[in-house]
């Protein structure tokens, strides 16, 4: 029997012209120079509360720019969704753009689309509320409409570490890899990221890795809520020597002067990006664009937001215990017992810390004694 195609046409669907909000969420707008802009009253300032809170606590650790994923924060800035659940929304566009891919006969042209497929994503990672930090061994599957098969898995305590796997339509691509979650305070907001190796494979051998770029979240004591890449990422496709470079931000990165200051002088808005694409180490073509606008390689766009609406996953019928959605703070806090997924967020903080203790009193040490 043969394996059924995968309808693009018939597998998007375009913005709704119903939809009025800039990029799909409530309270987010472009700001003034570039990045997302979070505009809830009521969210900013419980926020800045639990910041300065945080700030005046802990004083010396977080202004020297120490790790943050430890510290205990209260379910009100949270989400009712896990950070595997949230890793999903950078991946809302695979069933069109890694399809699109596998789909390319030209090994440049499979090159663009997965780059499309990672920019198409960024906007998706704006949001307000934070999501709970996974627990050792918690699990998350799902499916998109396609038929991709989702897989995630907590892999680490400390550091975070996240495992995934995403299977395309009829095996003719696979997205994989880890990701390490960081982040530490600056004194006016939080600089983090998702370092790790992510790899998509082809049937026909071609494997494309890429790097995520840096995020920045600003103004959360001061000065408006905003949320931006920043830093450069990287694609490699080593079997047909094509590689690209982009860079976030290039005004403020390439700038000599404080992030603050080169807001009044940088020719372009936080969100605008610009790289190279090269084949065989020679250029050519540029790469130009905006995470909140479009994504051009020499002038022809291969993504443009509100074009298409993103994919949601479906969670299987049948899950493992360990799934996200089944962690009682989750639950709690979905159901709007802010009380109780207090509790249960601190009891199951405590129980992974105690776990945590006893592998290290009896698990196997580093010199392997």
């Amino acid at each position: 029997m043969s394996e059924k195609k995968v309808s693009l046409k018939k597998l998007v669907k375009p913005w709704p012209e119903s939809d009025k909000t800039e990029f799909g969420f409530e309270d987010v707008v472009r700001g003034q120079y570039g990045g997302c802009k979070f505009v809830a009253k009521d969210g900013l300032s419980l926020n800045r509360t639990v910041i300065t809170h945080l700030v005046s606590s802990m004083g010396k650790n977080i202004m020297e720019g120490k790790s943050i994923i430890n510290i205990s924060l209260p379910v009100t800035i949270f989400e009712p969704r896990s950070f595997l659940q949230r890793m999903t929304d950078h991946w809302a566009f695979a069933p069109l753009y890694l399809n699109k891919a596998a789909m390319a006969k030209d090994p440049v042209e499979r090159f663009k689309w997965a780059i499309a497929f990672m920019i198409s994503g960024l906007h998706n990672g704006c949001r307000q509320k934070k999501p709970f930090n996974p627990i050792l061994g918690e699990t998350f599957q799902a499916t998109y409409p396609d038929g991709t098969e989702i897989f995630l898995e907590q892999v680490s305590h400390h550091p975070p570490v996240s495992q995934y796997e995403l299977l395309g339509p009829n095996g003719t691509w696979k997205l994989c890899g880890f990701n390490e979650y960081r982040a530490s305070f600056r004194p006016n907001g939080v600089v983090g990221g998702q370092y790790g190796p992510n790899k998509i494979e082809f049937q026909d051998g071609t494997v494309i890795e890429y790097t995520m770029p840096q995020v920045t979240v600003s103004g959360m004591v001061i000065g408006d809520w905003l949320f931006y890449w920043t830093g450069t990422t990287t694609f490699v496709d080593r079997k047909n020597n094509i590689t690209a470079e982009i860079t976030f931000d290039p005004d403020a990165a390439n700038s000599v002067i404080s992030y603050a200051t080169s807001f009044f002088s940088a020719k372009s808005p936080c969100d605008y990006f610009k790289g190279s694409l090269k084949k065989d180490g020679k250029e050519i073509c540029p790469i130009e664009g905006c995470w909140l606008a479009k994504l051009k390689f020499q002038e022809k766009v291969y993504w443009r937001i509100r074009q298409y609406l993103p994919f949601t996953p479906t969670e299987l019928e049948k899950t493992l215990p360990s799934h996200a959605t089944k962690r009682e703070d989750l639950v709690a806090l979905l159901q709007g017992n802010v009380e109780l997924s207090q509790t249960e967020k601190k009891r199951l903080e405590e129980k992974q810390r105690a776990d945590r203790k006893l592998r290290k009193e009896h698990g196997p040490k580093k010199d392997g004694h």
